[in-house]
């Protein structure tokens, strides 16, 4: 919304006009809060996960810091991680409500989130969340201790002698477009990104919007979630949406198929709906380099 909507709507038309007995109106002091979209409840994630049961191995962790933890340990091992938590963002960034997480050490993370996550260029760069309080040490910000970037819409240089540390979100030319996170505008946030700071030394994670499907934008619902992360097979290990922790299941390969199985001798029938009819699958695969070789 433009800013002189924003000025009519708190204040009027002739609110503006600055007279003797009249003072300009007043400034927010702090940043607007961007976590202002719809929050979805438990039951509504229960009932997602409900629906693709089949599929999915759910931890109940009721433990903030038991569940951020396990976050950490998973990005510190190259995982990726995405995370679906509280009311979603109003704007153009993922701001860590509905992200995917990784390891900004990992300068191999930028092509295979790119590729393999997101399905798209292997050039696009990505940005980091960083704690408010150690900002300063990492990035030209130019003024210190303040909250520089909540929005993540400020672009500062990385310091040299830091770049070596977070090539993930280093761009080609030094530069790096940030978000600063602070225990007052996202606590839990702030809480995973310090727990991960105190495992691996760095003070932020690589951040990206949460959508996986080609053509679709940032997920905004449970049922987007999980439909994303199941798109996502092979590439994101890990869901964490408020206090469930889900990964797949194995699959029963036999089971999907409709095959019969056989257990102390006796025939069991097909685990899953029996196939209506005749059926063909096509598969393909690469050998070589060569166009000849496949």
């Amino acid at each position: 919304i433009a800013v002189g909507c924003c000025a009519y709507g708190l204040f009027g038309n002739t609110a503006l006009d600055v007279t003797e007995e009249k003072k300009k109106p007043g400034l927010w002091k702090s940043p607007l809060s961007p976590y202002l979209g719809p929050e979805p409840t438990d039951f509504d994630m229960k009932e997602a996960i409900d629906k693709a049961a089949p599929w999915l191995e759910v931890e109940t962790v009721r433990d903030n810091q038991r569940r951020l933890d396990m976050i950490a340990r998973e990005l510190d091992s190259s995982g990726v991680v995405a995370i679906y938590n509280g009311r979603s963002e109003m704007g153009p960034r993922a701001l860590g409500h509905r992200s995917i997480l990784a390891d900004p050490r990992k300068k191999g993370l930028v092509r295979f989130i790119n590729e393999a996550v997101k399905s798209r260029e292997s050039f696009r760069p990505f940005a980091p969340s960083a704690l408010a309080e150690e900002a300063e040490k990492w990035f030209e910000l130019g003024s210190p201790g303040s909250n520089a970037s909540p929005y993540m819409s400020l672009t500062a240089q990385v310091k040299e002698s830091k770049r070596a540390q977070i090539p993930a979100v280093t761009h080609v030319d030094g530069s790096s477009r940030l978000q600063t996170v602070t225990p007052e505008a996202e606590p839990l946030y702030h809480q995973l990104i310090s727990t991960f700071f105190k495992l691996t030394g760095i003070p932020m994670v690589l951040n990206t919007s949460f959508n996986t499907l080609p053509s679709e934008p940032i997920v905004e619902t449970p049922q987007n979630a999980i439909r994303s992360f199941l798109y996502s097979m092979g590439s994101i290990e890990m869901l964490v949406m408020g206090d469930y922790v889900i990964r797949r299941k194995d699959a029963n390969v036999r089971a999907l198929m409709g095959e019969v199985t056989k257990e102390d001798n006796m025939v069991k029938p097909p685990a899953m709906p029996r196939r209506a009819g005749p059926f063909t699958i096509e598969t393909m695969t690469k050998l070589g380099e060569s166009e000849d070789d496949t």
